[in-house]
C-alpha cells in the first residue's frame, strides 16, 4: 500500500468517535495479547500463565501507544505521567477481570461463555472512563 493511501486511512480513522477509537485500539491490543500467548506457548514452549504475563506487557505497549496517540491525542498529559497512570489502570483492569470471572464461575456457577463477555464489557467501560478522566485528562 502506498504512503498516500495509508495517510488517507489514518485521517479517516482519526475522524471516528473517541469511543470507537478506544474499542478499535482495545480490540487490536486484545488480538496482540492472544496471538502473543499462542506464539510464546506453541513456538517456544513457555508455560501459558508465564506467556500470558509477557503477552499482557506486549499488549499494554500496543494499547498505550494507540490510546495515547490516537484515542486521547488531544490530551496534553505528559507522556510518562500518562504511561504510569495507564499502566496502573490496565493492571487493575486485568486483576478486576480475573476476580470477577472467578466470582462468576465459582459463586454464581455461570458459564464462562456468558460471564466473560459481560465482564469484559463492564471492565472496558470502566477502563475507558478512568483513562479519559485520569490517565489522559486534559490539564490546564
Amino acid at each position: 500500500m502506498s504512503l498516500p493511501k495509508m495517510m488517507t486511512i489514518v485521517r479517516w480513522i482519526r475522524k471516528l468517535p473517541q469511543v470507537a477509537l478506544f474499542v478499535l485500539v482495545g480490540g487490536g491490543a486484545a488480538t496482540v495479547h492472544f496471538l502473543c500467548v499462542i506464539l510464546l506457548f506453541e513456538l517456544f514452549g513457555i508455560a501459558v500463565l508465564i506467556a500470558n504475563i509477557f503477552a499482557f506487557l506486549v499488549a499494554f505497549c500496543f494499547s498505550f501507544l494507540g490510546q495515547h496517540f490516537l484515542t486521547f491525542a488531544q490530551s496534553n498529559q505528559a507522556f510518562f505521567s500518562a504511561l504510569t497512570r495507564y499502566f496502573l489502570i490496565a493492571l487493575l483492569s486485568f486483576i478486576a477481570n480475573e476476580l470477577l470471572l472467578l466470582v462468576a464461575l465459582q459463586y454464581f456457577d455461570l458459564s464462562y461463555l456468558i460471564a466473560l463477555p459481560v465482564i469484559v464489557l463492564l471492565v472496558a467501560v470502566g477502563t475507558f472512563l478512568v483513562s479519559k478522566r485520569w490517565a489522559f485528562q486534559l490539564t490546564s
